[in-house]
């Protein structure tokens, strides 16, 4: 879906309920309290009204939008600037775009991130495992590699300083005072970064997981889950974290202190995907929380999983009329295959 289609098809309230409706009911709208089709016609508020309990609904009364108080016309704007976004949007973007405050547009961006699942994932074949650390470098005043040539960097600009400081007022001068070098701030392991690891299948999908210890009795239980061990084979670098994984599947080492690849064996497919994450982050959200990073690494997963179909539109609008207790994630693939159309089934089956 993209925003001219959009306009066309979705242009009143009306018809947007009128999708919502298909989507949820077919052509029979039922109760949502007893589930009785014995129902009035719907009403200018588009509620219904049940003869046989006599409660009132509408399209989202018992789903993941049952309290919303936006129009469905912007909820859908919204699942369709979100689902063209590969690296997102930010909720700023979102705010200006649909003309909602930030709150609102900050709200509504994570409430969708909920819906973005295709259901379980298994994942088969040639297998790529790594893990990356997510979070801002350390911040320093000076890198060690310019030690040798400060002092005359320093003689230069304390002449400016002092020739131009009485007329310009420089930001806060004091903050350039030399306060002694720094050497290169640490990265990867060690650091106090956020661990995050990830699965990915030579051309097929990818599941990532935000995980506090990176050791192999912590990966090990993520990999059983995901991965169909007796079919597969792994693909890891050379991280000791790994190496028990020889006992119970099959595994090659590509130790990246010797070489990044060798006749098609590498883990690039994996470290294309933490890209992805990272240019994201860096440039759209510009930093993440530990608390709601979890979500933004299932976003990025579902875009990367739904980058070959056009269906990801309608997957979001499915999940949003799933029940409030029903986590997306629970959602069978098989099930919204048939939900969301033949096209997708048949090449996933």
């Amino acid at each position: 879906m993209n925003l001219y289609q959009l306009s066309e098809n979705f242009s009143t309230e009306i018809e947007v309920t009128d999708y919502f409706e298909n989507v949820r009911w077919g052509k029979k709208p039922r109760c949502s309290h007893c589930g009785s089709d014995k129902i009035s016609k719907r009403y200018t508020d588009f509620r219904y009204h049940c003869t046989t309990c006599r409660g009132r609904f509408s399209v989202t009364t018992g789903t993941q939008l049952e309290n919303t108080n936006l129009s469905l016309r912007k909820w859908l704007m919204a699942f369709t600037l979100i689902s063209n976004a590969k690296k997102g949007i930010s909720a700023l973007q979102l705010k200006r775009d649909i003309g909602v405050s930030y709150q609102t547009a900050w709200s509504m961006y994570h409430t969708v991130r909920t819906f973005m699942t295709d259901g379980s994932v298994k994942l088969s074949g040639v297998i790529e495992v790594d893990e990356t650390y997510i979070g801002g470098n350390p911040r320093k005043y000076q890198s060690a590699k310019f030690k040798d040539k400060e002092p005359f960097a320093h003689e230069y600009l304390d002449k400016k300083i002092e020739k131009l400081g009485k007329k310009y007022t420089f930001e806060n001068p004091d903050a350039y005072k030399k306060k002694g070098l720094l050497e290169d701030a640490p990265r990867g392991r060690g650091t106090d970064k956020t661990p995050v690891v990830g699965i990915v299948q030579r051309s097929g999908n990818v599941v990532a997981e935000v995980m506090k210890i990176t050791d192999f009795a912590h990966i090990r239980p993520m990999v059983e889950q995901y991965v169909n061990m007796p079919d597969s084979v792994l693909l890891t670098d050379a991280y000791s974290a790994y190496t028990r994984f020889d006992a119970i599947m099959e595994r090659i080492v590509i130790d990246h202190d010797k070489m990044y690849s060798y006749k098609g064996l590498n883990t690039n497919s994996i470290e294309s995907f933490w890209a992805i994450i990272k240019r994201g982050i860096m440039g759209q959200y510009h930093s993440v929380s530990d608390k709601y990073l979890p979500n933004y690494i299932d976003e990025f997963c579902f875009k990367y999983n739904n980058r070959k179909y056009d269906d990801m539109f309608e997957t979001l609008v499915f999940n949003s009329m799933l029940p409030p207790d029903f986590t997306p994630k629970d959602v069978d693939s098989k099930m919204i295959n048939v939900r969301m159309g033949k096209k997708r089934a048949k090449v996933l089956a």
